[in-house]
């Protein structure tokens, strides 16, 4: 099957280049990808100038698990090696995100008309583009579709088809590191965006907790981290319904100023 993949032209050639350079790099525990592009998590010693090298390939490269106290003499090597940084707090969720998204599925109630589908090779082409039309409208960016539907990593992307035939909402999570990895039973979580019209119903939050609870209950997730702008309080307040909170760790992204000029690439 084609890939498919998403967002502006600038975004879409970052997913396509991460698609092509994966299979070189996922043997290694070092790298890791959720679908956008492809980074190092925790980067230590000469693994700057190889995130760096991917940056300057892709447009743009990430490390998660990096300490706030040492999150600006990073994005500072960053700079001097002539790129861009940007960042998000790093919320993370383990037991009381299980916790919270159990009791939220069950006593949630989809509302009458909307169709929930796990994304797959066998979702039709409508859904994907009100995804995306859903997704971008939130500034947020879905992965390349190996990853969104689980062939590549262990992954689990839901949305809400509305009764209008558009996404209401969409949330997914997958296991972005090498099971060699330090981080092999952590998984990204997240893409958590709902249509305007759709909002107030908690749907976001649904699917998120959909999210959580089957990549622990089918993979073995013990803890989720995703990152979230400091002025977001409306991100801020979902994660924290979900039992996902800030923590000392940061989310930094690294970008090509010729590709990513205007701004970071997701939201």
């Amino acid at each position: 099957m084609t890939p498919r993949f998403f967002g502006s032209d600038v975004q879409k050639r970052m997913e396509r280049v991460a698609h092509d350079l994966w299979p070189l790099l996922k043997d290694n525990p070092a790298y890791g990808t959720e679908g956008r592009m492809i980074g190092i998590d925790a980067p230590s010693g000469n693994q700057v100038e190889k995130v760096a090298a991917l940056t300057r390939i892709q447009g743009a490269s990430v490390n998660h698990y990096v300490p706030k106290t040492e999150e600006d003499a990073l994005a500072a090597r960053y700079v001097a090696l002539g790129l861009a940084s940007d960042r998000w707090d790093q919320f993370m969720g383990g037991a009381a995100c299980l916790e919270a998204s159990t009791a939220l599925i069950e006593g949630f109630t989809l509302p009458r008309g909307y169709t929930l589908h796990r994304l797959s090779p066998d979702t039709p082409a409508h859904v994907l583009d009100g995804l995306e039309q859903t997704a971008a409208s939130c500034g947020v960016l879905p992965p390349m579709s190996p990853i969104l539907f689980g062939e590549w990593l262990n992954a689990a992307y839901f949305c809400l088809e509305a009764p209008d035939g558009g996404v209401a909402a969409c949330a997914g999570s997958a296991m972005r590191n090498h099971p060699d990895s330090r981080f092999a039973r952590t998984a990204w979580w997240g893409m958590l965006a709902t249509r305007e019209q759709d909002r107030g119903h908690g749907l976001s939050l649904y699917l998120g907790a959909l999210a959580a609870r089957h990549m622990h209950d089918r993979h073995g997730v013990s803890e989720f981290y995703t990152g979230v702008r400091s002025d977001n309080a409306v991100s801020r307040h979902v994660c924290e319904k979900l039992g996902v909170y800030d923590s000392a760790l940061a989310c930094v992204a690294i970008l090509d100023p010729q590709a990513f000029g205007e701004g970071g690439y997701t939201k």
